[in-house]
Parts: C-alpha cells; structure tokens; sequence
C-alpha cells in the first residue's frame, strides 16, 4: 500500500501544495528526543519536519496566512489520521499538547516583542 498524498492549491498561490502520509520511522525520529521549544528550536524542528510530509518550504510559511496555514494543518491531519488515532490511544497526546502549547507561547511572545520594538520606533 503506497503513502496517502493530498495536493492542495492555495488561491492565490502560484503552485500547489503536496502533503504525504509520514511513515512509522519518520514518526519515530521525529519524536525522538528533547523538543527544544525556543523559537530557534522550533525553525529546526521545522526545517526537519517540513520535508518528511511535503514540499512547502519553511519561505512559505512566513509568507502564509493563519488560515492558510489551518487549511494545510487539517488537511494533513486528515492524510494522517491513523497516526493522530493511535497517538490519541497510546497517550501521547499530551506530549503533542506540550508542544502545541509551547508553540504558541513561545511565538506568542515573539510576536510581542516584535511589537514592542516596532512600537518604540514610531
């Protein structure tokens, strides 16, 4: 049985986006670990994990929308579905609420103090 694959086309957006089915090993790896969540850490966890379930760029999320970003985000839960199903029963969602978690904080407050700079500089 071959990898699930899913094309999604952003309006808007020259070329389409493909997303792929992560295998067990991809997984594995990519969970293997300490999950450094300084947003250093995360643009790495990024660049690692990008490349295992699709072709979009790390360029592209920066120049994305949140809810562009939502749209790939469901549809590559929907292509890993049985991943999330068995994460969910062996309990490792909470790990990946932890990330999530962190994720946000962590961009959170990024983004503020981008702010807090441009601010001061008007």
């Amino acid at each position: 049985m071959a990898r699930k694959t899913a094309t999604l086309k952003i309006e808007g957006r020259k070329d389409p986006f493909e997303l792929k089915e992560m295998t067990v090993k991809e997984i594995i790896d990519l969970m293997q670990g300490d999950f450094d969540t300084s947003l250093d850490g995360l643009k790495q966890l990024v660049d690692k994990f990008l490349p295992l379930c699709s072709n979009i760029k790390q360029e592209d999320l920066y120049s994305m929308t949140p809810s562009e970003i939502e749209g790939i985000w469901e549809q590559f839960k929907e292509i890993n579905s049985v991943f999330f199903r068995v994460s969910q029963q062996m309990g490792l969602n909470s790990m990946l609420g932890d990330l999530k978690e962190a994720v946000i904080k962590d961009f959170s407050s990024s983004l503020a103090a981008l702010s807090k700079k441009g601010m001061s500089e008007l």
